[in-house]
């Protein structure tokens, strides 16, 4: 599996230089309410919207796995409090003399 993500890394990798290569032309960018104008390549303006949306969609992800994290976390909790309440009843079986009984019957 590492081979795998190393070699797709790679593959991402030398797709993007070729993109860029390709598309030095540069451009001006304004953005609409600011008086500033940027000129950059084209390249580099469809790599920051590209990171800004993955940035987007990264935050709308963990936003939205909060509940998920929650209940794991509440359901890891419970899971140590029954570990420890079963390791606390093995001890107390274990402690107690052979022949004695629990209930009458």
């Amino acid at each position: 599996m590492r081979i795998l993500n190393t070699l797709l890394a790679i593959i991402v990798a030398v797709l993007v230089v070729l993109f860029a290569v390709s598309n030095r032309t540069p451009v001006v960018v304004e953005i609409w309410p600011f008086p500033y104008q940027l000129e950059l390549g084209l390249y580099a303006l469809i790599l920051l919207a590209a990171f800004i949306g993955f940035l987007a969609g990264m935050i709308t992800s963990w936003l939205t796995g909060g509940k998920r994290r929650r209940e794991l976390k509440a359901l890891r909790k419970e899971t140590r409090d029954l570990q420890a309440s079963l390791a606390r009843a093995s001890a107390f079986s274990a402690a107690k003399e052979p022949g004695t009984k629990d209930l009458p019957r």
